[in-house]
């Protein structure tokens, strides 16, 4: 009888499973508890920072916001600029 796996080990065989990034670029597994992983470089070497796991619900929440945080100031900058504060 074969040894379940660990949760650890599991994410380790999914980030190295080259089907779950898109493009290479875009991360998404199920089965990876991650919401961010580590970045993927093009020698498989890990590089520094981490990328989203779009798979989970949490990382795509994080992505919204921060867009939406983003498209918010262009709008303010855009609009304070039409007022005359900004010129």
């Amino acid at each position: 009888m074969s040894d379940p796996q660990s949760q650890d080990e599991i994410n380790e065989a999914e980030w190295l499973n080259a089907a779950n990034w898109r493009y290479g670029l875009f991360y998404h597994s199920e089965r990876d508890s991650r919401p961010w992983v580590p970045k993927r470089s093009l020698f498989g070497r890990r590089r520094f920072g981490g990328t989203p796991n779009f798979a989970k619900k949490t990382a795509r929440q994080y992505l919204m916001l921060v867009m939406g945080v983003m498209v918010l100031l262009f709008v303010v900058v855009v609009w304070l600029e039409r007022l005359g504060i900004l010129r």
